[in-house]
């Protein structure tokens, strides 16, 4: 019997360090999801339209060794409508209050995937002292877009905008309208030149040369190709654990 209650009171605290739970912030409601113990913490930051599920069981592997934070993003997922605009700037200060409102503290490792690569980085220009770490798993390259021409880029847009409002819910495309437009504020960022970053580029929309790009100047940095799908991290979970522990231990 004495044993039984241990096991319950061990599962017990341990929920308290994986719940979900949703906080309001300037009358905005967020869904987040903390759990696991140490010094850093990994935070996962998704890509245009995904909510923390995404992940898959990826974060849980990390909560062995690492404190791990999830959330929705506002128009995201559980998280309530936006009430502010969906640039860069404005969701890099919704999750920097979200995390003071928290107590979760640096130093971070930040993973971002696609749209997530472009947050993560402006993160990193605005906190350079509390980030300890990058990775980047297919993150969306401004290059491939300034590349474009004027007729080009236009097309794109059109074709992106018939798409998003076919697949996906009013608030759902709030990212896209504003992505465009959001590839303006990753010009000049001041992000240390010694930060290590890991970079995966997917064969899947080929962003590879464009990838490189984004490592010019970066003397810790590491760019790796891997076989498969946008969502790389899904064909490739292990190595993507492995890429975090590279992070945390550099």
């Amino acid at each position: 019997m004495k044993k039984a209650t241990i096991i319950v009171l061990m599962l017990y605290c341990s929920c308290l360090y994986c719940q979900e739970r949703y906080i309001v912030i300037d009358q905005q409601k967020y869904r987040i999801k903390e759990f696991g113990k140490g010094d850093i913490t990994v935070i996962f930051e998704s890509g245009m339209s995904d909510s923390l599920e995404v992940w898959g069981g990826i974060p849980d592997s990390i909560a062995e060794y690492a404190r791990v934070f999830l959330y929705d993003r506002a128009d995201i997922g559980k998280s309530d409508t936006s009430r502010i605009e969906r640039t860069i700037p404005n969701m890099v200060l919704e999750l920097r209050s979200i995390l003071e409102n928290q107590n979760i503290n640096p130093p971070y490792i930040l993973v971002g995937h696609s749209l997530g690569g472009l947050i993560t980085r402006y993160f990193s220009s605005k906190y350079p002292d509390e980030v300890k770490g990058l990775l980047l798993l297919d993150p969306a390259p401004e290059s491939y877009w300034n590349s474009m021409s004027k007729r080009e880029l236009n097309k794109y847009i059109k074709e992106g905008t018939e798409w998003y409002e076919t697949k996906f819910p009013e608030k759902y495309r709030k990212e896209w309208y504003q992505f465009v437009p959001n590839l303006d504020y990753m010009k000049n960022l001041n992000i240390d030149s010694h930060l290590p970053i890991i970079l995966v580029s997917a064969t899947a929309w080929n962003w590879y040369k464009y990838h490189e790009d984004i490592l010019v100047g970066f003397e810790n940095s590491k760019h790796i190709e891997l076989e498969g799908e946008h969502h790389i991290f899904k064909n490739h979970p292990d190595l993507i654990i492995k890429y975090i522990h590279e992070l945390e231990n550099r």
